[in-house]
């Protein structure tokens, strides 16, 4: 086995998603596993190699945390994302039945109505902020129904979903303000769980009632609720923000979607590989493995970067291009293996619903000042995003 490369690279530097792709550049090309001393951890830098590890949690487990901050990694230990077979099995059982195609395909046309009358409202100013007007509202007008939950504190949701990303990374001057954060969604989904005041029939009651059957520990539940809203949340917004950004910039390509409208599942895969929301969870290597020519000792912290694997040019040809006609259906922006996004095809149907409602109403994205990056440093997002949605009557 040749020596693992090591670098002095700081991936926690920035959050701008420009410096992070030529980060993501240098070390694939420093090697497929790449030491990172900073971090004490394991950088899994390209598809083949980031693509074997996700399929292998037998290898490279998430039960012992799946970020770089030991307390937070404690706290959602036994969770779905932080947790292994077969209690990750179990965990996924109990959500499953309420994210199965069957039971998304029925909710369809209410997340298509939904679309319609948000890009209607927006439209209709013309000049929007289209992070909260429209990259945030779109999930918030479908997520907590999904779930169930109250109509208490939903304008406090999207806030407490960013946080638990954020708080997955290292320590930094926003972790004060994140814990504070973080303290009220828990108190938040305790009395959820605790007063049962979730919808009937949906996601977070078959949770309550699977712990009423002894299937799950009770006390897992407001964990549970946390688990599956913030990335609902917080991931699709991500990805409706870039959608906005990737075709202000490329004028041509939003006229060509809209005369070739089928291609808008194509364009939903290229936009999450091309700009992938999150750069990718860590695991722990549950004994010395090979990869990538390098041994992993066991109890080393890996970083699978899924983010680096979707530009990575030996898989993808012009891998630093956006091209909306590429459809790479084996893209690893949903994950991959058993810790595959449990929701994404909830965030398809609202992705696919939200582009058709905009190519039937919007000739045009103008970018009307700079985007602004969120602080994140986990998720590739905007803060901001001043933009002007042209109308096509008014093109």
């Amino acid at each position: 086995m040749a020596v693992v490369p090591t670098t002095d690279i700081d991936m926690f530097a920035t959050s701008d998603q420009r410096a992070r792709y030529e980060q993501y550049r240098q070390l694939r090309e420093v090697g497929a596993v790449v030491r990172l001393p900073g971090l004490d951890a394991y950088a899994i830098t390209r598809y083949a190699e980031v693509k074997a590890a996700l399929a292998d949690h037998v290898s490279y487990i998430s039960g012992e945390g799946v970020g770089f901050n030991s307390e937070l990694n404690q706290l959602i230990r036994g969770t779905t994302i932080a947790s292994d077979p077969p209690e990750h099995d179990l965990l996924r059982s109990v959500v499953g039945p309420g994210l199965t195609p069957r039971v998304v395909r029925a909710r369809t046309e209410e997340i298509a109505q939904k679309a319609r009358s948000l890009v209607a409202e927006v439209v209709s100013r013309a000049e929007i902020e289209g992070v909260a007007e429209l990259a945030e509202a779109m999930p918030m007008s479908v997520i907590p129904d999904f779930l169930g939950l109250p109509d208490r504190n939903r304008d406090q949701l999207y806030e407490w979903a960013k946080v638990g990303t954020d708080m997955l990374g290292p320590v930094t001057e926003r972790t004060p303000h994140n814990l504070e954060m973080a303290a009220l969604s828990f108190q938040f989904n305790h009395e959820l769980a605790a007063n049962r005041e979730v919808a009937p029939g949906s996601i977070c009651d078959d949770m309550l009632k699977a712990a009423d059957r002894g299937v799950i520990p009770r006390e897992k539940c407001p964990l549970l609720f946390i688990d599956y809203l913030g990335p609902s949340l917080e991931t699709t917004a991500a990805a409706i923000g870039h959608l906005l950004v990737v075709f202000a910039e490329r004028p041509d390509q939003w006229a060509a979607l809209r005369a070739e409208p089928r291609l808008v599942g194509s364009t939903i895969n290229e936009l999450v590989r091309f700009e992938s929301p999150f750069r990718g969870f860590t695991r722990v290597a549950a004994h010395d493995t090979e990869l990538g020519g390098v041994t992993i000792p066991r109890g080393a912290r890996v970083w699978p970067l899924t983010a680096s694997a979707n530009r990575d040019e030996r898989k993808w040809e012009h891998a630093d291009e956006f091209d909306f006609r590429r459809n790479p259906i084996d893209h690893l922006g949903f994950g991959y293996g058993t810790h595959g996004c449990a929701g994404q095809g909830v965030a398809r149907v609202e992705l696919h619903a939200l582009i058709h409602a905009l190519l039937e109403s919007v000739e045009r994205f103008e970018l009307t000042g700079d985007p602004v990056i969120a602080e994140n440093s986990m998720v590739n997002t905007y803060a901001e995003i001043p933009v002007r949605l042209v109308a096509r009557n008014a093109a």
